[in-house]
């Protein structure tokens, strides 16, 4: 998360190589005079992002002070220009223009620092009749081989949950209930209508949308953030269950479906400093920059070093005031470029790239490292043969690391409603740990595929409040009315278990099954229902082995 100071001295004075209509990247030198104080973050941030940022103890900084809106209205003021977008994060503005000697003008003004192009056409005006996503988005015909065969709830979609041991984390009850999910793209077109999200809409988990592109409705141009989100939130029965189907989902257009230019990276930092005001918790962006349109705009893999592009800073800030970024890492692997793209080469994100349902390379997924030598991509989930909600209603089968990104993202979603007072760079760091060649990693499978049970076991075992040895492990401790008991190396294996008062009296019996996974696990609600407030002492014989632990049950609040 550093370098991003020094990346504005140098481009302070470059120059920018073009002045024909379009749009530009206005930087100001200061935030003087501003009327906001980070002693009062209440006038700019919302209440749940104040409470985050006091939670984890990560403060309050002059990046948090927005834009003086003096400056803007100056610029405003020269003409022949219009307000795209704002950053604090950058203190500065993207403005539209149709006048090519407006730049000059703006240039002379004492209180800027840089002008520098980042698109060469008006605000609403793409350089093509086609979705640059149309090859991501062409159904493949739906072929049963390449799917699992036990489909269970989850139909066809099960190989790409199970691969992660998702199924195991959605038994243990975490589905992302509660947790505020941002997601980046180019449009989302039929997800206002689609039965895949009658529950989302219905339950009113679309919490908002925002166009910062077109500054319209979302809900068009583009379908690429339709199929993105059914990974995560859409169900159809026996078909289909996303990663995190209880979550609450901020729908932001950041990208243009018919251009590419670095003003869509400026676009991205603008929704990710509106996420993090608003408290959002996890932010999918299944989008990467490397190559533009003006090819004098093209950044290279140098570039990829995590501090050199807009979108990879704004990342790394967000890392720092308590969000999780999980991106992409594009899908150049069997191109020109090769390489994961921005914002993934950041260091404190998650980059995921794709593997196919027997874990191998997809050969389109884009390879790390980063320039500067990190690991990337940090994970790979099924992003080959991926099953997401088509727009006729059924399900089809896809490509691309844009699949892969929020089916990681969604699992994520579910171990911080597991963690809540968990550190984003915790959780990301038991994801990185859960996976199966941490120890290991390469530069196409990075640590390779995460054991999202595993994690969650991870941060459970780092839990103050959490009682267990060796053999068991009980959660949460103390419990209200729900426990769940898991048993290490226990793998399909019948379990007799007693429960003891403190005194020593026996109060409750059972028996079940436990298995599937790195450990086995039984939740006890139904035996926690039938015990007052107290300490405890529960009993567990299984596969020949016996295990002992203390829990509390408290009155609920």
């Amino acid at each position: 998360m550093q370098g991003w100071l020094l990346f504005f001295c140098l481009m302070a004075v470059q120059g920018f190589s073009q002045t024909a209509p379009g749009k530009y990247w206005v930087q100001f030198t200061d935030k003087n005079n501003s009327p906001y104080s980070i002693h009062q973050p209440s006038a700019f941030l919302s209440q749940k992002c104040i409470e985050r940022r006091e939670r984890l103890a990560l403060g309050f900084d002059e990046r948090d002070i927005p834009v003086n809106e003096a400056y803007v209205n100056q610029v405003l003021a020269l003409g022949n220009c219009a307000l795209h977008n704002k950053s604090k994060w950058f203190n500065a503005i993207t403005i539209v223009t149709e006048d090519s000697t407006l730049v000059e003008q703006i240039e002379t003004l004492p209180f800027v620092l840089q002008v520098k192009s980042v698109a060469l056409f008006g605000s609403h005006d793409g350089i093509s009749d086609v979705d640059k996503f149309t090859e991501e988005n062409e159904l493949k015909s739906f072929r049963q081989d390449e799917l699992c065969c036990d489909y269970s709830e989850y139909g066809p979609s099960l190989r790409q949950i199970e691969m992660l041991n998702g199924h195991l984390i959605h038994q243990l009850g975490f589905t992302g209930k509660g947790v505020d999910m941002a997601l980046f793209d180019a449009g989302w077109g039929g997800t206002d209508q689609l039965p895949a999200f009658s529950r989302l809409r219905n339950e009113g988990r679309i919490k908002m949308t925002r166009d910062f592109v077109y500054h319209e409705s979302v809900y068009n141009r583009s379908t690429h953030g339709t199929f993105v989100l059914s990974t995560m939130a859409g169900e159809i029965p026996d078909s289909l269950i996303g990663t995190a189907p209880d979550a609450n989902y901020f729908l932001f257009r950041t990208e243009d479906p018919l251009s590419e230019f670095p003003v869509e990276e400026d676009n991205w930092v603008a929704a990710a400093e509106f996420a993090d005001s608003l408290g959002i918790d996890v932010i999918n962006s299944s989008l990467g920059y490397s190559t533009f349109d003006d090819e004098t705009l093209n950044h290279t893999y140098a570039d990829m070093d995590g501090n050199t592009t807009h979108c990879s800073i704004a990342a790394d800030i967000a890392a720092s005031k308590g969000l999780i970024i999980v991106n992409s890492a594009g899908n150049s692997g069997n191109g020109i470029w090769h390489y994961i793209t921005a914002p993934s080469d950041a260091d404190s994100i998650l980059c995921v790239g794709a593997v196919d349902k027997d874990i191998q390379h997809a050969p389109f997924s884009g390879y790390g490292p980063s320039s500067d030598g990190d690991v990337k991509p940090d994970v790979v989930t099924m992003g080959q043969a991926t099953v997401y909600a088509a727009l006729d209603s059924t399900i089809a089968t896809g490509n691309g690391t844009s699949f892969s990104s929020p089916i990681c993202a969604g699992m994520v979603a579910c171990l911080v409603q597991a963690f809540p007072r968990k550190l984003n760079m915790d959780v990301i760091h038991a994801v990185r740990e859960s996976a199966h060649q941490f120890a290991n990693p390469d530069d196409s499978l990075g640590y390779g595929v995460p054991d999202f049970l595993k994690a969650w076991l991870i941060l459970a075992n780092s839990q103050d409040n959490l009682v267990g040895d060796f053999d068991m492990l009980l959660y949460p401790n103390p419990c209200v009315d729900q426990l769940t008991m898991f048993l290490f190396d226990a793998k399909w294996c019948h379990v007799a278990y007693e429960i003891y008062d403190a005194v020593g009296h026996h109060v409750f019996d059972g028996y079940g099954i436990v298995g599937d996974g790195e450990a086995g696990f039984m939740h006890l609600d139904d035996a926690i229902a039938q015990l007052s407030a107290g300490n405890y002492v529960l009993h567990v014989g299984y596969a020949g082995r016996h295990a002992v632990a203390h829990f509390q049950k408290c009155n609920k609040p």
